[in-house]
């Protein structure tokens, strides 16, 4: 009689039951269950990365959304700012000194950046969505 242990490793080699290999048992070797067991695996790892994907794409767009919005309140506050200026320093005349020689400057850069970022987190989920 074999020792246990190696009957039950031949078992998990195998993947068969250990009866199959002590008695006299027609059964099938149990194949299926680990393939099963590796489509729910691929199933899920697709489901979680498609989940990843959606998350990136909806705070792709929503830093482009809030960008736009932020930049375009920062373009209109930089032309209310301009009517209070009795005298500019820029060659732009009073809007340009008022958008950037002024603390607006840093907003506008902000803005611009957000709005930069979401369309770049765009196009790269858009380009790679099947890549994946």
């Amino acid at each position: 009689m074999p020792d246990t242990e190696k009957v039950i490793q031949l078992s998990r080699i195998f993947h068969v039951t250990t009866d199959y290999l002590l008695l006299d048992i027609d059964e099938a070797p149990q194949s299926a269950a680990p393939a099963e067991n590796n489509r729910e695996t691929e199933q899920r790892a697709a489901e979680k990365q498609m989940k990843r994907q959606s998350m990136r794409m909806h705070f792709g767009w929503f830093l482009l959304i809030f960008g736009v919005i932020s930049l375009s309140a920062t373009l209109v506050g930089a032309g209310l700012y301009a009517q209070t200026l009795t005298e500019w320093w820029t060659n732009l005349g009073r809007y340009g000194t008022a958008l950037f020689d002024s603390w607006i400057l840093a907003l506008f850069i902000v803005s611009a950046a957000l709005t930069l970022c979401g369309i770049l987190i765009l196009i790269r989920e858009y380009i790679f969505i099947g890549k994946e």
